[in-house]
């Protein structure tokens, strides 16, 4: 399926998608099955015959193919487009750039500590009302987040860190309030994100063995 397929029919040639259309025997179109009216046995019944290779069946040729592209084209359609997916991928991996010219630094989707900071930004607690800088720290701090022993650096740490995801559209802030909370495009990347990491890289790795 997919292949393109030249069937020559001793005339303009066509093309067809797909290998339910034709079998290829030596340049030119073996078999196709159409249904057909048959007399068999003394009855009349539906079967599927070669088609045959003459200009008089261009016509016939040109609606099979016709309707077997249709078919490739409405499955084509169903299929998950995955540029969206690089292209958020690429963004979270790369320097994100603010409105003065400044650039932050990545995040990694497979470092364990960039996994353990989304999972803490989309936890369940969060999701209602947003979180805070100090919110946040505490969470981080409970879950082994390396950050400073001063608590006082602590507050600019996570500062920083809020700035960078701000940034790179991982989080929102919330107007008229000190809170924050995950954008739907930084849930979508950062969920994507940790089952890279806990999910499809295991598995990648057990089949690759």
């Amino acid at each position: 399926m997919g292949r393109l397929r030249r069937i020559g029919v001793r005339a303009p040639v066509l093309y067809c998608v797909g290998a339910e259309l034709a079998q290829q025997d030596g340049g030119y179109l073996a078999e196709v099955r159409p249904h057909r009216l048959l007399r068999r046995h003394g009855r009349s019944v539906m079967a599927r015959v070669p088609l045959r290779t003459g200009v008089a069946f261009l016509s016939r040729y040109q609606e099979i193919c016709g309707q077997c592209n249709g078919r490739y084209l409405d499955a084509l359609a169903h299929v998950d487009d995955p540029t969206p997916a690089i292209r958020a991928l690429d963004a979270l991996s790369a320097r994100a750039a603010t409105p003065d010219g400044r650039t932050v630094r990545p995040f990694n989707p497979v470092a364990r500590q960039d996994r353990t900071l989304f999972e803490v930004l989309m936890s369940g607690e969060h999701v209602l009302h947003g979180f805070t800088n100090r919110e946040l720290r505490e969470h981080l701090v409970r879950v082994g987040f390396p950050l400073a022993a001063a608590a006082a650096k602590q507050s600019g740490q996570v500062t920083r860190l809020l700035r960078r995801l701000h940034i790179h559209q991982l989080i929102a802030k919330i107007p008229r309030s000190r809170r924050w909370r995950v954008s739907l495009n930084g849930r979508r990347v950062m969920a994507a994100a940790v089952k890279l990491r806990e999910v499809a890289y295991p598995s990648l790795y057990a089949d690759a063995a």
